[in-house]
């Protein structure tokens, strides 16, 4: 569990942002312009959950690797 610890946090992160984003909501202007205080934690949190899998990713793949190495 030690190895995946970067990527659940990136994953936390990301579900911290995606709620974020989504307690602040949304509303229209008199003019129905849509306005989104919060609308730099979808990205953000797409980013983060990516580097969540790819770190994943990594370590599993480093971890499978290493040990066949290593025997």
């Amino acid at each position: 569990m030690k190895r995946y610890g970067i990527s659940i946090l990136f994953f936390i992160v990301s579900v911290i942002l995606f709620m974020t984003s989504a307690i602040v909501g949304s509303h229209l202007d008199a003019n129905g312009m849509l306005i989104e205080p919060a609308f730099f934690c979808v990205p953000l949190g797409y980013l983060s959950f990516m580097l969540s899998v790819f770190t994943a990713i990594y370590s599993f793949a480093r971890n499978k690797f290493y040990k066949k190495s290593a025997n």
